[in-house]
């Protein structure tokens, strides 16, 4: 058996069978640590709680981080104000605590610290941040070099969106993934005109209870401009909705469409089909729309939709049940 073997089992075993004594992380880092030490995702190392991360936060080990995951350890507001309050993580770039528990208090404890001013790309994926830690991180002077957020089910509601919308923080945003948050049509029209979303690569509003009269915003939108990726899968869009960003010239640099499970048929499919701004499409997800062979002819026959390379299904079976769908999954 090697030393470092050794000092991992060693260490493995107090982190699991001695709680009563005292708490060190530093084997775990020091399994984890990447590149030089500056890559740490403790992803695999188990459930750390507020008490592993508050030991991390004190760690050396971690002053040379620049990205940083800590997925799914039941992080609460107590360990991201460890994290905020560190004398180490000065150089973080990224920043990953996607699915924890952390709530308005910490995401404002980390919104507010200069341990994370150089961060640029920010997964708070499922946490409970709500209306609240938006407006913390939308007011946030820290966050002033963020071009990348995922904010997907965190309960931000159209009050979140609308804190986002108007945020100076948040005009070098070239990716927003906002899906998940309840923000209905109001908070679509919101981030939709907002000048300071105007570089967006990347909008993802999924299962936000979107409908046609949401996407009405979107036709003078300079948030839209840019986009290369656009999901709106699990809404209400419709064939009304289909027909009226079939007709959007702001989605002309449109790679990527997800509209998924939003009530199309082969209408809606038509409207694509004879679409004159969705040129640079390449792939188009319809999946659980019931478009028919009627629809998938629309598209397939489309000169505008001729760089679609997904292929589009009229028909499929889930449990049992024939269903007529539409998109890019084999099942």
């Amino acid at each position: 058996m090697t030393a470092r073997m050794g000092l991992l089992i060693s260490f493995f075993t107090l982190f699991l069978v001695s709680p009563a004594r005292a708490y060190d992380v530093n084997t775990l880092i020091f399994s984890d640590l990447k590149k030089d030490g500056t890559y740490l995702d403790m992803g695999r190392s188990g459930t750390l709680k507020d008490k592993g991360v508050k030991a991390l936060a004190q760690s050396p080990m971690i002053r040379k981080v620049k990205i940083l995951g800590l997925k799914i350890h039941d992080i609460t507001d107590e360990g991201a104000e460890a994290l905020a309050n560190s004398k180490y993580l000065k150089r973080v770039v990224v920043l990953d605590l996607f699915q924890n528990q952390i709530g308005p208090r910490g995401i404002e404890a980390i919104a507010n610290s200069e341990n994370f001013k150089h961060v640029e790309k920010l997964n708070l994926w499922r946490n409970k941040i709500g209306p609240a830690g938006t407006r913390a991180l939308a007011e946030s002077k820290t966050f002033a070099n963020l071009v990348e957020l995922d904010l997907t089910g965190n309960h931000i509601g159209a009050e979140g969106a609308k804190a986002i919308a108007r945020s100076e923080t948040m005009r070098h945003l070239k990716v927003l993934r906002i899906g998940s948050n309840g923000i209905g049509d109001e908070g679509l029209a919101a981030l939709s005109l907002s000048s300071n979303l105007k570089d967006l690569t990347v909008l993802d509003v999924s299962d936000n209870g979107i409908d046609a009269d949401g996407i009405k915003f979107l036709k003078n939108s300079p948030a839209i401009n840019h986009l290369v990726e656009l999901s709106l899968q699990k809404n209400q869009i419709g064939n009304a909705g289909v027909s009226i960003l079939s007709g959007l010239e702001g989605l002309k640099k449109l790679v990527s469409l997800d509209l998924q499970w939003n009530g199309i048929t082969a209408k809606g499919a038509a409207a694509l089909g004879h679409s004159t701004s969705l040129v640079s499409l390449k792939s188009l997800m319809l999946w659980g729309n019931r478009i028919g062979d009627d629809g998938v002819r629309s598209i397939t026959s489309s000169k505008t939709l001729k760089n679609v390379s997904n292929t589009i299904y009229p028909f499929g079976n889930m449990d049992g049940q024939g269903v007529e769908i539409g998109g890019k999954e084999d099942y």
